[in-house]
């Protein structure tokens, strides 16, 4: 049973805690459900259809095996907060189970995805039966957790700037490769998708870029993003 391929690197910024910025992008596991999905249906869903919403009972748990999801989930004042995008090998419906028996988050596909669907029993006995299912759950909640508190510490922080940085510095912590230019963020993601986490417009993300490359911050190699000077990057995720 292999474990997460989300390493944050030696260059990664420290977050205020003293541990390195989780990326809210998990995209990039390494998980192996294949011990609980055998012989359950699976689903295609179409870009921007529901699996479920918030509050709906939760009768099953979903592996998903292709495209990508978000969470998210309605503050008190009705706005839709984005907490993080999910890849294949990501679990869906989990949270809150076994205490709660109603979903605590939605969830949407950002693009074409397919998921199997395993009763929500089904899979809380196969986590409780399995020690190296419970480590990679575990693990996963822990990294989930670790992202709910950076949303939380992130919460009143008004500058677009700030938060673009913010989650840049997480995606390279977690995606960084080395490259002639600095430290390339191995996985592509798209302008919607990083204001949707930001709670930005994709308009005012495309400025926070511009400035950036501008400055020299950043550049752009194809779909991906390099960090040309991460201790920059660094000071305005902190102000």
């Amino acid at each position: 049973m292999s474990a997460l391929a989300q390493h944050p690197s030696p260059e990664a910024a420290p977050a205020p805690s003293g541990e390195a910025i989780v990326s809210a992008w998990l995209t990039d596991l390494r998980f192996d459900w294949s011990e609980v999905t055998r012989g359950y249906r699976r689903r295609t869903l179409a870009m921007e259809e529901v699996l479920f919403l918030e509050g709906q009972e939760a009768r099953y748990a979903y592996v998903l095996e292709q495209g990508r999801m978000r969470l998210t989930s309605n503050a008190i004042d009705g706005k839709e907060r984005h907490l993080m995008i999910v890849g294949p090998s990501g679990l869906l419906g989990d949270c809150g189970a076994p205490a709660s028996l109603r979903h605590v988050m939605s969830a949407v596909a950002i693009t074409e995805a397919q998921v199997c669907a395993v009763p929500m029993a089904e899979m809380l006995a196969a986590l409780a039966r399995s020690p190296a299912l419970a480590r990679q759950h575990q693990a996963l909640t822990s990294l989930r957790f670790r992202i709910m508190l950076q949303h939380l510490a992130l919460h009143g922080a008004n500058s677009a700037r700030r938060r673009v940085s913010h989650h840049l510095l997480g995606l390279l912590n977690s995606y960084g490769r080395p490259s002639p230019e600095g430290m390339r963020i191995s996985i592509p993601f798209t302008q919607q998708e990083m204001g949707n986490i930001c709670g930005l417009s994709r308009v005012s993300v495309s400025h926070v870029f511009t400035q950036l490359e501008g400055d020299g911050v950043i550049a752009r190699a194809g779909r991906l993003i390099v960090v040309r000077e991460l201790e920059r990057l660094r000071e305005m995720a902190r102000t």
